[in-house]
């Protein structure tokens, strides 16, 4: 669950910027085309750079392996002293999911809520014809938006005189889709609702969109005219997720926006700083995986023989033999416990490696006699690194490279003649700590 936190964080750190970057740089130019994608591809890209995998290298240093009370640290090394805080951490991180996921429900259902809301309004409206354009005619005490492919109009404003003037500005709406946009930002906002600038790129969208109608509209009617029209609407307002509407709470910044010049001729240069934005996060943001090689000194072919382990104690040699410390790991001070399933099939053959458990009952290991405890009275494999420089101790339950040094090992794993250990799922864990040599 940590490391989903993680990436939630980078996803936020990810809207926050590209979000900054258009306040900055291009919110106040009327570019209404470009805004409207920029803008409508910040969540999606946001939630996707977290996920993408570029792969490094990643040093291995000698480090040695430590198996259940059956080989004990030597006297004079420290000793690994529990982790007090571990039940206190386990807590906080189920009452920040609860918390999460409740808020993650909630605005998921408030957008159905509002979904079925609008549909209702559409469903006891009359269809009518109005200016060549057909139209749903309200008996409620609205204005005029749009919802999806319909134009949903009050009959309060049917003798409006600037009621052309409305059903062009929602004819904008209609033609361009701006629906997908605030389908979109509903929804992948909901996911993101303890964000601010999720927030505010909602409202962005939105504002981008009447910019867009506004625009449309004043190319072929009377600007001043139109503006006092938006001025006379501003009352009996109605505002559900899923539709546009003619007024909105940035009534003077689309006066504003009405008023100012068109793009500059440095506005494709403007553009183009999108570009480095998006790779300095590529770069910063992405997970970086590790690939394992052999550090000067230790031999290069590290994986074990092929010949068949056929006993626990081979087993145990084996990982002793093939489990290293990640060198950038253990010069930076990773240290943890990393906890992964592996499948055996009935001939003994590696079937996969997990990070989550894969089915209900698992064997444990190291246990000496592999028995099934539902109790998880098991222990660890520790792999220990040496550092004479002063450390600063970087404990969590995710660090990647330790992850891919034990998934490495793991994958290496010759055929396993154990009969206990063919056609089950297997438990392991390892713990790394670093002490001074």
């Amino acid at each position: 669950m940590e490391a989903f936190f993680l990436y939630l964080l980078k996803v936020s750190l990810a809207t926050a910027i590209f979000y900054l970057t258009y306040h900055f740089l291009f919110r106040v130019k009327k570019q209404f085309v470009f805004n409207r994608y920029y803008l409508l591809l910040i969540l999606p890209v946001a939630h996707i750079i977290p996920l993408i995998s570029f792969p490094t290298a990643a040093d291995l240093s000698l480090a040695t392996v430590y198996f259940n009370e059956i080989n004990p640290l030597p006297i004079g090394e420290p000793s690994f002293t529990p982790n007090n805080n571990g039940n206190a951490t386990f807590n906080w991180l189920s009452v920040l999911s609860i918390i999460y996921v409740s808020g993650m429900v909630f605005f998921l259902i408030r957008f159905i809520i509002s979904y079925i809301q609008a549909s209702a309004i559409q469903k006891v409206s009359q269809q009518d014809i109005i200016d060549n354009q057909t139209v749903y005619l309200s008996e409620r005490n609205i204005r005029a938006f749009t919802f999806i492919d319909k134009i949903i109009i009050g009959r309060n404003i049917l003798d409006h005189p600037s009621l052309k003037m409305v059903i062009d500005h929602e004819k904008v709406h209609l033609k361009e889709k701006h629906f997908i946009d605030l389908f979109t930002i509903e929804f992948l906002s909901s996911f993101q609702w303890f964000n601010p600038f999720a927030i505010v790129l909602n409202k962005a969208i939105r504002l981008n969109l009447e910019y867009r109608a506004d625009d449309m509209v004043v190319q072929h009617s009377n600007m001043r005219q139109y503006q006092m029209a938006l001025i006379s609407m501003v009352s009996d307002r109605i505002a559900f997720p899923q539709f546009t509407e003619l007024n909105s709470n940035n009534l003077q910044n689309r006066i504003m926006m009405m008023k100012s010049q068109n793009e500059s001729k440095f506005s494709r240069i403007r553009k183009l700083a999108v570009l480095p934005i998006f790779l300095i996060l590529l770069a910063g943001l992405s997970e970086k995986t590790p690939t394992i090689k052999a550090s000067d000194g230790i031999e290069p072919n590290i994986k074990a023989s092929d010949t068949a382990i056929s006993s626990i104690s081979d087993l145990n040699r084996y990982f002793s033999k093939s489990l290293m410390y990640p060198q950038e790991a253990r010069k930076s001070g990773q240290v943890g416990l990393v906890t992964l399933f592996f499948k055996i099939d009935n001939n003994g053959k590696l079937t996969g490696v997990y990070e989550t458990q894969p089915s209900r009952k698992v064997y444990y290991y190291p246990e000496g006699s592999l028995k099934y405890n539902p109790f998880n009275g098991y222990t660890e494999i520790v792999i220990v690194g040496y550092e004479s420089d002063p450390l600063k101790i970087n404990e969590s339950k995710y660090h990647s490279s330790l992850f891919e040094e034990c998934k490495r090992v793991i994958n290496d794993l010759p055929t396993l003649n154990i009969g206990e250990l063919k056609g089950r799922t297997v438990k392991i864990k390892f713990k790394f700590k670093i002490v001074k040599s």
